[in-house]
């Protein structure tokens, strides 16, 4: 009897992380936003330490700087202060940071005119989508060695990021680097989920892409040797 006991306090119990309840760290969080948009400062100091680190992550992702993550970090903390009376709580309030955070990231880009991918690159990109016969996409599973040097392909794929047109560059950040969920990052993007899909395919093939021009470059000849021989 005692084991049914617990098992069904367990399963009415509300969920927890780490050991705290979920429902009181919701009902915390409200409790802050309610005192931050009366005035108190504190209070929104504490909202902003929780989510410092992401912030931080995310702007550094969109920027590829420390430096200038920093400064949208700062830009998007005084935002957020300035248009906390803005928030009504129709989305979560991490996704309105986020989206905050986004925004200050592409307006520094913009100010600071980073190069976008280049217009031949997009003329590659439209030829390695139609798969020309003999351009067989690296298959980097299936080599030991390139497993083990997977670490420079990391360095190479977070300069690919910084190539990257700003509205493909925030999907693939938000989605396959951030963990965020697709319907939230169409919410932060503001735009529908088949937009953030098409949005995510197009920035998935580019860093492929780019991916693939490493390898072929550094790996070429022991590629073409591990290439299965052609039937005369």
């Amino acid at each position: 009897m005692a084991m049914k006991n617990t098992r069904t306090t367990r399963k009415n119990a509300p969920e927890t992380h780490h050991g705290f309840d979920a429902s009181k760290i919701q009902a915390d969080e409200h409790g802050l936003l309610a005192r931050a948009r009366a005035g108190d400062a504190a209070a929104f100091e504490t909202l902003m330490k929780r989510y410092e680190d992401k912030v931080y992550s995310l702007a550094y992702r969109m920027m590829g700087d420390k430096d200038e993550a920093f400064d949208v970090l700062q830009e998007a903390t005084i935002s957020a202060y300035q248009h906390l009376g803005a928030f009504k709580g129709d989305s979560a309030f991490s996704t309105w940071l986020y989206r905050i955070t986004v925004n200050a990231a592409l307006m520094r880009k913009r100010s600071m005119k980073h190069a976008a991918v280049s217009s031949e690159d997009d003329d590659k990109l439209a030829q390695y989508i139609d798969h020309p016969r003999g351009e067989r996409p690296v298959d980097w599973a299936s080599d030991p060695v390139l497993n083990m040097e997977n670490t420079e392909l990391k360095h190479v794929l977070e300069e690919t990021l910084t190539k990257l047109p700003d509205k493909y560059r925030s999907a693939v950040v938000l989605k396959d680097i951030e963990e965020r969920p697709l319907e939230e990052v169409a919410r932060i993007l503001n735009i529908s989920v088949p937009a953030t899909k098409s949005r995510l395919h197009r920035a998935r093939l580019l860093l492929r892409w780019h991916l693939e021009k490493y390898v072929r470059q550094v790996y070429g000849d022991r590629l073409k040797s591990a290439a299965p021989a052609r039937a005369g």
